[in-house]
């Protein structure tokens, strides 16, 4: 039945592609050190103030979202401990200390991985990857990465993978969630102080922002490059540190957009290698259908299936798994066919 039901399914996608439709856009928001609160245009990296996070937070870092509840976590580097955030109006909520027995412990990245429900955050102290208790605060020691200086922590939910960056080096990086260990992707090519990075499941692309170029970046995940999107500078702000995206539509559900159907680039020598290129086309139906069967990973360390891209039941991200239940999420948003 479901061999049948797939030749059906490529006989009518073979015959026309859906017509690109609009789709909701989700929110880059940024904090500087000094807590104002912005919104960075994902096209061309100018941004608006949108309001001030309350004195209590002291120095405003990281930025993180739990797409399961639709909580906004932000880490302070002055009070060492971890905070919500109201987005609308500023008021920052506190948690808990991360180890009242470390002081100085600067927690400077934060990122929330809906793969496990973990929050997690990484230290300039020594350089180490912890999990957080968001009900405490209280942080736990995975392992330390041997880098030195900022470091900052991106969750690609489509492809499971935890990314970070180094301002000592510049780099980027690929974490190990399990010992906290990163292994260098590549520099990154122009930036100078990586801050905040953020992941957009919409169009899973990874921003950065720079405070000392002051621009937003796109990153490459196969090389580190990063690529300039615009200018971040004004009269104010100009001191980005956290980096956190809003999706338009709440939950965890992987790819949740149409885009979801973007996996390839159209024309790619490489096209287990080269990802999304911001089109739904043929090739990007091509390349799911013979990774679905011969069960294709991507490259990096233990690259994820190419062809997981949802869970059992269609609601959530990748499980590891190859079912029909990709093969079905895959052609629901091939046929919806908006543009990201």
């Amino acid at each position: 039945m479901r061999m049948l039901t797939v030749v059906a399914l490529l006989a009518a996608a073979s015959s026309a592609l859906a017509q690109p439709e609009g789709a909701p856009a989700g929110r880059l928001i940024a904090v500087d050190s000094s807590r104002s609160l912005w919104e960075i245009n994902i096209s061309t990296g100018s941004k608006v103030q949108i309001g001030t996070v309350s004195s209590n937070a002291g120095t405003t870092a990281g930025l993180a979202y739990d797409c399961s509840t639709g909580t906004v976590y932000l880490t302070s580097t002055s009070t060492d401990s971890l905070y919500t955030l109201d987005l609308a109006t500023g008021a920052a909520t506190l948690v808990g200390a991360y180890d009242p027995a470390v002081p100085n412990i600067v927690m400077h990245g934060i990122e929330w991985d809906s793969s496990t429900g973990t929050l997690y955050t990484a230290s300039s102290h020594n350089n180490g990857l912890y999990s957080v208790n968001t009900t405490t605060g209280a942080a736990t020691l995975i392992g330390t990465s041997g880098l030195t200086s900022f470091p900052n922590l991106v969750y690609d939910s489509r492809n499971n993978v935890m990314y970070g960056t180094s301002s000592g080096t510049d780099s980027f990086y690929q974490i190990d969630r399990a010992t906290g260990a990163a292994t260098l992707i590549g520099p990154l090519t122009g930036p100078t102080n990586p801050n905040g990075l953020a992941y957009n499941r919409d169009n899973d692309t990874i921003y950065m922002v720079d405070n000392n170029t002051d621009n937003l970046y796109t990153i490459n995940r196969q090389t580190g490059q990063a690529t300039i999107v615009g200018s971040t500078a004004g009269a104010s702000g100009n001191n980005l540190l956290g980096l956190v995206y809003i999706p338009a539509t709440p939950g965890c559900g992987g790819s949740t957009g149409c885009n979801a159907a973007d996996i390839a680039t159209e024309g790619s020598t490489q096209p287990f290698i080269d990802g999304p290129d911001g089109f739904i086309t043929g090739t990007d139906f091509d390349v799911f259908v013979q990774a679905f069967f011969q069960e294709v990973r991507r490259p990096e360390p233990n690259g994820p299936y190419i062809a997981d891209l949802t869970n059992g039941d269609g609601t959530g991200g990748p499980d590891g798994f190859i079912t029909g239940s990709d093969f079905d999420f895959f052609i629901e948003k091939f046929f919806e066919g908006c543009p990201i």
